[in-house]
């Protein structure tokens, strides 16, 4: 699912995703650390859920579009319901709430973050008033005492290029697709009740 927000001039999703701050954080090293470990593999980037069109990026899993196999069902079914999860929420969120239906050209992107985290913290406050708590109407913002441990900053050209190379390798994209294929296949068997 991409998350897209109006630039100046003629932009598609792939430009926009050129231009993206999301990105650009991740390159200069402003991006919070991570570390993990998938299949014995380990990855010091996270990645974002997205559909067939976007690149095969190191920060970027699609799903996979014809799967052969058992394996390849599963995830592409797991990715395809994990999408469909975050598109349900925002819908929630767009129905609750007018700012969020409406056109986010006049807003700059902190202010468009302040408003997403005021509207999910209202959302789940609404729910809990309401004396239910269903975990699939619940939104999680993140943990606010948790504190984000940031990357260093590039210092040098050198290194902005390399991490930007970091970010577009698709030999990094093929090996977490297929160690994400695995873990799901070896770890979640009964995630989303589907029979092959």
């Amino acid at each position: 699912m991409a998350c897209l927000f109006w630039m100046p001039g003629s932009h598609n999703d792939i430009n926009v995703l050129h231009r993206s701050p999301l990105f650009a954080n991740l390159a200069e090293g402003r991006a919070p650390k991570v570390n993990y470990t998938v299949n014995g593999h380990d990855y010091t980037m996270g990645y974002y859920l997205a559909d067939g069109i976007y690149p095969s990026w190191a920060t970027l899993i699609s799903s996979i579009t014809c799967p052969i196999g058992n394996k390849n069902k599963y995830f592409a079914k797991a990715q395809e319901a994990a999408r469909k999860a975050v598109e349900r929420a925002f819908g929630v969120l767009q129905a609750r709430f007018a700012i969020v239906r409406g056109p986010a050209r006049p807003w700059d992107i902190e202010t468009l973050a302040l408003i997403m985290k005021a509207c999910i913290i209202m959302h789940n406050m609404i729910i809990e008033d309401e004396g239910h708590v269903d975990p699939d109407e619940r939104f999680e913002d993140g943990d606010d005492n948790v504190e984000l441990e940031r990357g260093q900053p590039t210092q040098t050209l050198e290194e902005f290029i390399e991490a930007h190379k970091k970010i577009r390798n698709s030999e990094t994209h093929v090996q977490l697709k297929e160690d994400l294929i695995e873990h799901l296949w070896n770890h979640h068997p009964d995630l989303y009740s589907y029979k092959i």
